[in-house]
């Protein structure tokens, strides 16, 4: 395996990008993070993948190894995230996509555009409705983050989507979540508020642009982006499938070995078959 690392300028943001490449592989997959994650939170797909597809990694502008490349005056909007993705897809040209969390949402909208190279997706720990448990974390999120209680709203984040990570796991959560910075927190302010007014029926013309495969990928036990909900999309994208992680929060693969080895299994039989 060789390690590439670069940092690339997207209009007007600068992206660090990290590329896993395997001799004698030609397809690569690009991975978008969920909210204020980092390329960290791919650390068991790529043992997953490893000699099977080329990584493309990468860190948005306000956070991660992305962070001090970028001067950040403003938030940066949902259609800037899609920019920087397909501006990235244009320069490597992956054959798929893999998104967790509300990365799904990013990464969507980028398939509606119809990026050539593309030809399978598959979106993890994406919900098209916010469920009552995500409404009450969004709302005490909301309140911690305009008091800039950092310690607390890193707690938050573990007791809730976060409750079936193992402990050190949510010990460097804590650690990654309370050291972010202002302009980081006031990113997460914004993309909460994002969340908090996001309506189905603003993105059904996005979804019924999407022509190519999509696999959505959700956990048994995640309250938060539920596996009953995203199955109304079925109406909307032509060719996709659902399939349910048992015994797996909204961390998926990142929570158990079982859900890492079901994770696999989707990848080997679904994703790269």
């Amino acid at each position: 395996m060789r390690r590439e690392a670069e940092v690339v300028s997207v209009g007007e943001w600068n992206v660090h990008v990290e590329r896993y490449l395997f001799s004698g592989v030609s397809e690569s997959a690009i991975f978008v993070n969920g909210a204020l994650s980092t390329t960290q939170a791919f650390r068991n797909t790529i043992k997953n993948l490893k000699g099977k597809v080329n990584m493309i990694l990468f860190d948005l502008p306000f956070i991660g190894k992305s962070r001090q490349y970028n001067a950040i005056t403003r938030p940066m909007s949902k259609t800037e995230e899609v920019m920087v993705l397909q501006g990235l897809m244009d320069r490597y040209q992956p054959s798929y996509l893999l998104s967790v969390s509300w990365g799904g949402l990013a990464a969507l909208m980028a398939l509606a555009k119809k990026p050539p190279s593309v030809r399978k997706a598959l979106i993890a720990s994406f919900s098209t409705r916010i469920t009552p448990e995500m409404h009450r974390y969004i709302e005490r999120a909301k309140v911690l983050l305009d008091e800039r209680k950092n310690h607390e709203v890193a707690t938050l984040l573990n007791d809730e989507v976060g409750k079936y990570l193992p402990g050190l796991l949510k010990r460097i959560n804590h650690e990654h979540i309370k050291s972010l910075d202002d302009e980081t927190y006031r990113q997460a302010r914004f993309h909460i508020g994002q969340v908090a007014s996001l309506s189905f029926d603003d993105y059904v013309g996005v979804f019924k642009e999407v022509e190519v495969p999509v696999l959505f990928v959700n956990g048994d036990w995640d309250e938060y982006t539920s596996k009953e909900d995203v199955r109304c999309i079925e109406s909307y994208i032509d060719e996709c499938e659902f399939f349910v992680v048992p015994e797996a929060g909204h961390f998926l693969d990142m929570e158990s070995k079982s859900a890492s080895r079901h994770m696999n299994e989707i990848f080997d039989r679904h994703l790269l078959a």
